[in-house]
């Protein structure tokens, strides 16, 4: 049964019509960024309509999930958003679920539900504003959520081509600014300066180490003093210096020291962290990380919280205390040094 509304789409009332539409009329959206992230992964530039297809289950963890749920349920409960072109409709939100009634009308050739698919149609001539109004509420606040590079690529796009500022960016996406600013540097980063020398299908699972690196202030410093270049840092993730995008916060006390600068250039960040580690123990242990914090906490501590400490108003912190320093005295006689 076909209905028509009226509902709000970026601010701008806008009639929707929601039916059913043949599977034969629909057409997957080569700009989902899903369905780019694979396709970047690719040295060709010819896009079939297979590849497409692949992407979306490939580059999708919960794919095999929705389609046992859909199947099991006998249908979507939650209809595709879709605009027209020409005599097609052309997929703005739901490509996944599309390419999976595919799938299920060839597993269920005899019966008919799996023909047509649940759709909201939008306008035909509804403006780039609503669409990527609907792209971004229903994959950054909806129940399949991109991943960061994915996110960080519509950004990007959405900033570049489109010319979204980032205070309008903040408005639909409900991120800080700053947040934004650094995931569309760390996408610049990658597509401009490494994927032009590191290429390859997994490459781009290191996106988490370029948004460290842009977050990072003291690195961003050195950036700016020349101590360090895109270029070195693009080289040292190519190189496979680093284990995991956490290690990146920690590059800052490497570079500061030569022993351990020499280390992570002719070795690696694990081997440099070794290295400073004999200076400097936080560097390479949780343990002692968490010691500095204790140290420089209890340094901080303020002077109303040492008087009511002093006059018996917290005695769990009294008890913490003693418990602290009978295991410092007990640890210090163990290794000899009391």
């Amino acid at each position: 049964m076909n209905k028509k509304f009226t509902i709000n789409l970026d601010g701008i009332k806008t009639e929707v019509e929601r039916r059913k539409i043949p599977l034969n009329k629909i057409i997957l959206d080569i700009k989902n960024p899903r369905i780019q992230y694979f396709l970047d992964t690719k040295l060709n530039t010819d896009v079939t309509p297979d590849q497409v297809k692949f992407a979306l289950a490939e580059s999708n963890d919960q794919y095999l999930k929705l389609k046992e749920l859909i199947e099991s349920n006998k249908g979507i409960y939650e209809a595709i958003w879709v605009f027209p072109n020409k005599d097609k409709f052309i997929v703005i939100e739901g490509n996944t679920r599309a390419f999976i009634y595919e799938e299920l009308s060839q597993k269920y050739s005899n019966d008919r539900k799996w023909k047509e698919i649940d759709a909201y149609i939008l306008p035909r001539e509804i403006d780039r504003s609503r669409i990527n109004f609907i792209r971004l509420e229903k994959h950054l606040f909806g129940p399949t959520p991109w991943s960061a590079y994915e996110k960080a690529r519509e950004l990007h796009r959405l900033f570049k081509d489109e010319y979204y500022p980032i205070k309008r960016l903040q408005q639909l996406t409900k991120l800080g600014s700053t947040e934004i600013k650094n995931s569309i540097q760390a996408f610049k980063d990658m597509e401009e300066q490494y994927l032009q020398k590191y290429k390859g299908p997994t490459q781009r699972l290191k996106f988490s180490y370029f948004v460290e690196f842009r977050k990072n202030k003291e690195l961003q410093t050195l950036m700016n003093k020349n101590e360090l270049s895109l270029e070195q840092f693009c080289d040292w993730v190519g190189e496979d210096k680093f284990r995991r995008g956490e290690d990146i916060r920690k590059l800052p006390l490497v570079l500061k020291d030569e022993q351990a600068k020499k280390e992570l250039i002719n070795n690696d960040f694990q081997a440099a962290l070794d290295q400073l580690g004999q200076k400097n123990p936080s560097a390479n242990s949780k343990l002692f990380e968490d010691i500095q914090k204790v140290i420089k906490g209890i340094d901080k501590i303020s002077f109303s919280e040492l008087s009511e400490i002093k006059g018996g108003l917290q005695p769990g912190k009294v008890n913490d205390l003693k418990l602290l320093y009978n295991k410092l005295y007990k640890l210090l006689q163990n290794i000899g040094v009391l």
